[in-house]
């Protein structure tokens, strides 16, 4: 339906294990990592492709990805590839082994410890969910005593405390930042992988140990095999779990646009969200979906929908928000030039080129989003955000509130 495409836009065709990407001739063009296409090129699996009002991501193998509506939960896995992920996740709660979930910061390992604390209880176990950073314990005696917990007169002074692992008898206890916890320590919770058996700290003799049921999750940001060669991971605690992991964004860009409406439907009214989607453009989801995402992840796109509520209670337009939201989140502070002579601060390249980006704004009509790209065709480099602050600054423009 969309009318900016033309009957034949694009075509794609297998090269190797790349594909030749080809402009047929389209009326609006072929765009690729939002740059047009000049020539045919070949593309990697996961390329970004605009056409139209229309994009489109390159996926190799569609028995990876699933329909619409299928998946229970795509808030941190995102609607095409979250059945696959669940599946794995699932699977990994069936084997009645304990799991290591690996992802980089901001990829939902803890909601993913959530899914698998679910499907435990679909399975029978009625116990709670209890989730802990292990990047919080002071030092290795806390961490045993927090774990497996501390028997009264251990430490003078102390009394006696009941450990995580206890607490969570019957039910789940996520463990994220594992890695931060000292080996000797994993080395106990090796122990208690085998045997099922906690000895609190200042416990004599091992005839008293006691059992404990639980289904422990661990999660780590970082890579398990370098982990174990710089021994920040047991190698021994590794082998016993078994292993999910969840890409970061940058490899999956087909999820983005499907989580972001998720946080996005869960944090705005109703009225707010229409216009917003609205303002979706696919220029808007394609810079979303080429950013990088080294740091952050899912945070992201949390993050970004955090500004755009808060900017829309303090009265922006919800379309406008929404760009600067991005443009907070997504681009770096203006960078700085020469002294001024009045101040003695590093001068901007807005302040440099104000009288321009002034005389341009006023024969735009105001038009943020055609400013930014006439000023980047000239050579400036130039954001929403950053042009709507210094704008305001210089006494130009004002934002526009609801009525």
């Amino acid at each position: 339906r969309d009318q900016q495409l033309s009957r034949a836009h694009f075509s794609l065709a297998p090269a190797g294990e790349r594909f030749l990407l080809r402009d047929e001739g389209s009326r609006n063009g072929v765009f690729l990592k939002g740059k047009r296409l000049e020539l045919g090129l070949e593309v990697d699996s996961g390329a970004l492709i605009r056409a139209g009002g229309c994009l489109f991501v390159v996926v190799p193998d569609l028995g990876e990805i699933t329909p619409p509506g299928v998946a229970e939960d795509p808030s941190f896995a995102g609607r095409f590839t979250a059945e696959g992920l669940l599946h794995r996740l699932r699977v990994a709660a069936r084997t009645g082994r304990h799991v290591l979930v690996e992802g980089e910061s901001g990829t939902g390992k803890e909601l993913a410890a959530e899914v698998l604390h679910r499907t435990y209880v679909e399975l029978g176990r009625g116990g709670d969910y209890i989730a802990h950073n292990a990047a919080l314990f002071a030092g290795e005696d806390d961490a045993i005593g927090g774990l497996f917990g501390v028997t009264k007169g251990a430490f003078t002074g102390v009394a006696s405390r009941t450990g995580l692992l206890e607490l969570a008898h019957g039910g789940t206890l996520f463990l994220d930042e594992i890695h931060a916890v000292p080996l000797r320590v994993q080395q106990s919770l090796l122990r208690f992988v085998e045997d099922g058996r906690i000895s609190p700290l200042g416990q004599s003799g091992s005839k008293d140990r006691k059992q404990v049921d639980v289904r422990l999750v661990f999660g780590t940001n970082v890579d398990i095999e370098s982990a174990c060669d710089e021994g920040l991971l047991a190698h021994d605690l590794v082998a016993r779990l078994r292993l999910v992991s969840i890409p970061p964004l940058r490899d999956r860009p087909v999820d983005i646009p499907s989580i972001f409406l998720k946080i996005l439907t869960a944090e705005l009214d109703e009225g707010s969200c229409r216009r917003v989607m609205e303002a979706l453009t696919a220029r808007v989801v394609e810079r979303l979906c080429l950013h990088g995402y080294e740091r952050g992840n899912v945070r992201v796109l949390q993050d970004i929908v955090a500004v755009l509520a808060a900017r829309i209670h303090e009265g922006e337009e919800p379309g406008e928000a929404l760009g600067l939201a991005i443009d907070e989140a997504l681009d770096e502070v203006p960078s700085r030039g020469r002294q001024t002579e009045t101040e003695g601060e590093p001068e901007s390249d807005y302040d440099r080129h104000r009288e321009d980006i002034i005389e341009l704004y006023e024969e735009l009509g105001g038009n943020l989003t055609k400013l930014k790209k006439v000023l980047n065709e000239r050579g400036i480099s130039a954001s929403r955000r950053w042009l709507a602050i210094y704008l305001e600054r210089w006494g130009v423009r004002v934002i526009r509130k609801r009525q």
